[in-house]
């Protein structure tokens, strides 16, 4: 267990201490229940009432944050400090464990430096590995694949042939990289497979959550940018490009030749047609479906996709139309009834 006081932590998190730095933590908790020997953190100001709660030796905020009798770590962002301390106290530094000798590891392979190769993980004809490259069991590397430097690949992962994974990569269980795409040309009442010859890249410090599926393209690349993130459950299809820094959320759905630009954000079971290009720093709502491009810094949601202050506008008026449906049939029997009233008055 790692013990360090408040003052190191500080430091280490480059943020300004505000009470007794001599106060030793050992673990990271929530703040309605971190013991007298952790530290917790307030990003959320729905949870500043758990501050005068808490027990928690000490608390990441922000520098404005007022609070008394309560320890403080000031940061610029306390949800990032909280991401770093976390590391701090939980992070495990890398350890070669080298090749277990019930891997299958094909004489033509090439293994970098340092390399962690667990039981039953299979590298294939001229498969690449670079230094200090983690394959959990299960693992298939498919002829010609790449993985970069210091990228970690979770049990039963498959990157089919020629597939390229940069470094600092992590991709977790399940997922399949270089699929064949979902192509058929019509031939008759039959659908003929159309043969995908690409691949797919993806590019540094990218994480893929589990049982993803990320198809190769017909022609050219399917990419992932650097830094981009996914979450589980998402399929991207052939020729899909996604840009730098993006974040794909749990199963989101991405038809075939579409562009992501940089720094997109597409919440949980959201979508997008095919050959779409959707603009830098936009942002899909959850559950939207997108069936045409968009242009930089959209915001959108609903089905189909409109602006987003549009579509809460749309759904105030939705949640009103019960009241107004028996307004109108009040209405229409008022009606009915003056204008049979005025009917016998006229006889």
């Amino acid at each position: 267990m790692r013990e360090i006081t408040l003052a190191d932590l500080a430091r280490q998190l480059e943020g300004e201490l505000e009470g007794d730095g001599t106060v030793v933590v050992s673990g990271v908790g929530p703040l309605h229940a971190a013991g007298p020997r952790e530290v917790s953190f307030l990003s959320n100001p729905r949870y500043r009432k758990s501050m005068e709660t808490t027990k928690a030796a000490g608390v990441i905020v922000s520098h404005g944050t007022v609070a008394e009798g309560i320890n403080l770590i000031r940061v610029g962002d306390p949800h990032l400090g909280y991401a770093r301390v976390m590391e701090i106290f939980f992070g495990q530094d890398y350890v070669s464990t080298g090749i277990s000798p019930q891997a299958s590891v094909h004489p033509d392979a090439s293994v970098g430096a340092d390399p962690s190769i667990h039981p039953f993980a299979v590298l294939c004809e001229n498969a690449r590995l670079g230094d200090r490259v983690t394959l959990m069991p299960g693992v298939y590397v498919g002829p010609g694949a790449v993985v970069g430097n210091d990228s970690v690949i979770h049990p039963n992962v498959v990157l089919e042939r020629e597939v390229q994974v940069g470094k600092r990569t992590i991709i977790h269980a399940g997922t399949v990289i270089g699929s064949d795409g979902y192509g058929f040309a019509k031939e008759g009442e039959k659908h003929y497979k159309i043969t995908h010859a690409g691949t797919v890249r993806v590019g540094d410090d990218v994480e893929i959550g589990a049982n993803c599926t990320v198809d190769r393209s017909v022609m050219g690349e399917t990419v992932i940018g650097d830094g981009s993130k996914l979450d589980n459950l998402i399929h991207m299809a052939h020729n899909v490009k996604i840009g730098r820094n993006c974040l794909i959320l749990g199963q989101v759905g991405i038809s075939g030749s579409t562009t992501l630009g940089d720094r997109v954000v597409m919440a949980g079971q959201s979508g997008v047609v095919g050959h779409a290009m959707i603009g830098d720093d936009t942002v899909i709502a959850s559950k939207t479906a997108v069936f045409k491009g968009l242009p930089a810094g959209s915001q959108v949601a609903g089905i189909p996709a409109m602006e987003m202050g549009q579509w809460r506008r749309l759904m105030v008026h939705l949640g009103k139309l019960d009241t107004l449906n028996r307004r109108v049939r009040t209405l229409e029997r008022e009606i009915v009834n003056i204008t049979e009233k005025e009917g016998e008055e006229g006889k």
